[in-house]
């Protein structure tokens, strides 16, 4: 990606600005591979053709919209068509790393909303697997309520896992209710909440393209800042595919950038780029704290990010926040952290080498976790987490109360144990952890 896209799209985080466009092309990115409208339409005329009319139109093979129609003329569409052909499964595959990113964003605010034209849950699972409560809206008032606790998914075209009967195959069904209220409801809640936002477009132009439309028109009167595009296609065959969202990007005042490449790339970078913005921030809190102690300048190396993936930089700011692995990460900017900040420099600057899970310091591994306001001996009962692949010998938690509490309080796991992997590491205070290793 461009760096000035990138600086753009970052300083949209930050400015509260960010709104995600999700199109199909996004979950037919490996490794989730949902299938394309066309396979769709093949697998339910196949299978319908074998089970009722081996006489149906051949040319309803190849149009799922207009396959959907057929059911829906003859008052079948959610009783066969829907309950029955839909091959549900396959929206069912592994989330991508674009997923994720998602999902990241929206638990901690990063991005404002995300609107969504899929109806597998890809965005949803990365969510509870990092321990969130998260649901999707199917409407503009689901999307208020569930604001409280995350910026919305709005998924207006139907969800594969709430409410799958309702789920939008066509545009004649946009007549019908409950499809009518819930996308006039979507209509007025994207008019009040995605004025002057940066739109970020990812996978819109595959061969949904009736729901493309659909999106399209809900939008035709909201007044993005910048829409960024994310498809390796052509711009003129993104024109051509959907002329209607193609003209949101061309209005008056409106800033629009192409990006050709991977909407899970796109997406997965600037994810990375936010994770280490934060540790930047954790990193910079210490600094005068580690001046004022050893009277000297900081070296620029010791506050430099480790290049490490989405995932390694997602736990390293877990432990920033001090939320253990069954928790997600809920902070957009990290807070009571220049007393961590500065211990993070204590190590960089007696030599520790970084790792994945924190550091190496004289053979030895070390996790650095924001204790602040708790007691140490809860905050290490907080943290039995599943086995990881490499231990751990010592735990700074740095802001935590060491009250001393005998050792048996916190019933000691045995390495890669299953039923109870408690960590077999020593747990210390800031001060304990500075003595244990000599920094």
């Amino acid at each position: 990606m461009d760096a000035q896209v990138r600086e753009r799209l970052l300083a949209s985080v930050e400015a509260n600005r960010l709104v995600i466009l999700i199109g199909a092309g996004l979950s037919m990115a490996p490794p989730s591979r949902a299938p394309s409208a066309a396979s769709v339409a093949a697998a339910c005329f196949d299978e319908y053709a074998l089970m009722a009319n081996p006489g149906l139109d051949p040319g309803l093979r190849v149009d799922l919209e207009a396959l959907a129609e057929h059911f829906l003329a003859q008052n079948t569409l959610k009783t066969v068509f829907i309950d029955r052909l839909v091959p549900w499964q396959k929206f069912f595959g592994p989330p991508n790393s674009g997923h994720a990113a998602i999902a990241d964003l929206l638990i901690t605010r990063g991005a404002q909303a995300a609107l969504s034209a899929n109806y597998d849950i890809l965005i949803e699972l990365c969510a509870w697997n990092y321990g969130a409560h998260f649901v999707c809206s199917l409407d503009g008032d689901e999307a208020n309520v569930h604001s409280a606790t995350h910026s919305p998914l709005l998924k207006f075209h139907g969800c594969a896992n709430r409410s799958r009967v309702d789920t939008v195959w066509t545009s004649k069904q946009l007549t019908l209710e409950p499809i009518a209220g819930r996308v006039a409801k979507s209509a007025t809640w994207m008019r009040a909440n995605l004025r002057e936002k940066d739109l970020l477009v990812v996978g819109f132009w595959s061969d949904w393209s009736y729901l493309n439309e659909i999106l399209s028109g809900a939008l035709i009167n909201v007044s993005p800042l910048s829409v960024t595009l994310v498809d390796p296609g052509k711009i003129e065959d993104l024109q051509e595919k959907a002329p209607q969202l193609w003209a949101l990007t061309q209005k008056t005042g409106v800033s629009f950038y192409h990006v050709a490449e991977s909407g899970a790339q796109v997406l997965d970078e600037i994810r990375r780029c936010f994770s280490q913005g934060y540790m930047r921030r954790v990193l910079n809190a210490g600094v005068s704290h580690l001046e004022a102690e050893t009277k000297c300048s900081v070296d620029p190396a010791w506050l430099q990010i480790t290049n490490a993936d989405s995932e390694c930089l997602y736990a390293q700011r877990r432990d920033a926040e001090g939320v253990p692995s069954s928790a997600p990460a809920t902070q957009k900017y990290p807070v009571n952290v220049e007393l961590l900040g500065f211990f993070h420099l204590l190590l960089r600057r007696a030599g520790a080498t970084q790792t994945s899970d924190g550091y190496e310091l004289a053979g030895e591994k070390v996790r650095v976790i924001n204790g602040a306001g708790a007691v140490l001996s809860t905050l290490r009962g907080q943290f039995v987490e599943a086995p990881a692949t490499g231990s751990v010998d010592v735990v700074a938690a740095v802001g935590a109360t060491d009250l001393a509490l005998p050792a048996n309080v916190i019933r000691q796991g045995r390495p890669q144990d299953i039923l109870r992997p408690a960590a077999s590491a020593e747990w210390f205070d800031f001060q304990g952890a500075r003595e244990r290793l000599n920094i």
